[in-house]
């Protein structure tokens, strides 16, 4: 996660000072969600959604979480799972 906000805000051509104010975080906060050493809340991450144009479920993923309604899906589809380990050379 912490490569995608740091990329998503370099694409927008902010720095690290512009793009805390904007998101209303420290600078040293930021710093250290983009380094990987503190996790971004959830107020940060649905903030860099909007600012960013982040796709939520990029964001959700890179973070490790599963949206609710994939995880709804494979449980109702469980052969699911073996489909895509298989299509994407993850055999278990």
């Amino acid at each position: 996660m912490a490569d995608i906000l740091r990329e998503a805000r370099e694409a927008k051509g902010r720095s690290l000072r512009s793009a805390a104010k904007e998101l209303g975080v420290d600078p040293s906060y930021l710093s250290r969600v983009e380094t990987g050493e503190r996790f971004p809340s959830a107020e940060l991450r649905e903030r860099a959604e909007g600012i960013y144009d982040i796709d939520s479920d990029t964001l959700a993923l890179s973070a490790g979480h599963v949206p609710p309604d994939v995880l709804e899906i494979l449980r109702q589809n469980p052969a699911l799972l073996q489909e895509i380990r298989a299509r994407h050379g993850q055999p278990r």
